[in-house]
C-alpha cells in the first residue's frame, strides 16, 4: 500500500458498510415492510384492500425495493391509526386539504405527489329543481354527505359554518339511498364510485335510473397518500414520491 493510499477494494468495502449502517439507522429500516391504512371505496379500493389505487402504490413502492401491506379499515378509524398508531405510517385514497398538511400549518399528516384523480359532483333525483352555479347557490339545498369525508373546501367551510344544511350519512351507498328517499336535494359523491355502485350493488342498481349526475362539477380531486406527520413518514413520502415519477401512467392532477 502506499502511503496515504487505499486499496479500491478496500474503498468499496467501507462504502458498503457505511451504507448498511446509514440503512439500519434511517426511519424506515425498523419495520420489515411498510403499512398502509385504506378503506373500502371501489371502485378504487376493494374491500380485500386490493384494487387500482393500490396497485399504484405497491408498484410505486416496490420500484424502491419496498414491500407494502395494506389493511382496510372504516375511514374514520383509517385515519385515525395512520396519524396516531406507529406501526401504520400512512393512508390512502385521500383528498388533499391544507388544514391537514403538515408542511402547511397543519398536524396531521405529509402528502405525497398526487396518483390519481376523483371527479366529485352532485348526485339529484331526476327531474329535481336543484341547480349550482356558485356555492351561495347551495345555500338553497339540503346537501347529503359522508360524516369525515373531506368534499371541497368551500363546501365544508359553509357546512361547518352552518351556511348550508347538512345531511350525514355513514359511507357512499348510504348516502345515495338518502337521496333516492329524498332526505336531502342533493348528495356529494365521486362520478366514478357512483357508477361502480350503480353495477355492483343491487341496493342501488334499484335507484339509480331516478337518479341523476349533475353536470357541473363540484371539483376534480387528486388522490394522494397522507403519511404520518414523523421522520418514518416523511421518508417513506420521499421514498415514494421519488419513485412515482418513474410510472407514467400514474395520473398527477391536483
Amino acid at each position: 500500500m502506499k502511503k496515504g493510499g487505499c486499496p479500491l477494494h478496500v474503498m468499496r468495502t467501507v462504502m458498503l458498510i457505511i451504507a448498511i449502517v446509514l440503512w439500519a439507522t434511517s426511519p424506515l429500516a425498523a419495520a420489515e415492510r411498510l403499512k398502509l391504512t385504506t378503506l373500502h371505496w371501489p371502485p378504487y379500493v376493494e374491500q380485500t384492500g386490493e384494487g387500482p389505487n393500490t396497485d399504484t402504490v405497491r408498484s410505486t413502492f416496490a420500484k424502491a425495493g419496498m414491500d407494502v401491506q395494506v389493511q382496510v379499515f372504516p375511514w374514520n378509524r383509517a385515519i385515525k391509526l395512520a396519524a396516531d398508531d406507529p406501526q401504520w405510517v400512512g393512508v390512502y385514497p385521500e383528498y388533499y386539504s391544507a388544514e391537514i398538511d403538515a408542511e402547511r400549518g397543519g398536524e396531521r399528516c405529509l402528502f405525497s405527489k398526487s396518483f390519481g384523480n376523483s371527479p366529485v359532483g352532485f348526485l339529484t333525483p331526476k327531474g329535481s329543481s336543484f341547480d349550482w352555479a356558485t356555492h351561495d347557490d347551495l345555500k338553497s339545498f339540503v346537501i347529503g354527505v359522508v360524516r369525515g369525508y373531506v368534499n371541497e373546501a368551500k363546501l365544508d367551510e359553509m357546512i361547518a359554518e352552518g351556511e348550508i344544511a347538512a345531511e350525514l350519512a355513514e359511507d357512499d351507498t348510504q348516502n345515495i339511498l338518502k337521496i333516492a328517499a329524498r332526505r336531502a336535494e342533493a348528495i356529494v359523491i365521486d362520478k366514478h364510485v357512483f357508477e361502480y355502485l350503480k353495477a355492483k350493488d343491487p341496493g342501488v342498481a334499484f335507484v339509480a335510473d331516478s337518479l341523476e349526475f349533475h353536470e357541473k362539477l363540484l371539483v376534480n380531486h387528486g388522490l394522494y397518500v397522507c403519511f404520518e406527520n414523523s421522520a418514518a413518514g416523511r421518508s417513506a413520502r420521499d421514498l415514494f414520491n421519488q419513485n412515482l415519477e418513474k410510472i407514467p401512467e400514474a395520473v398527477a392532477t391536483d
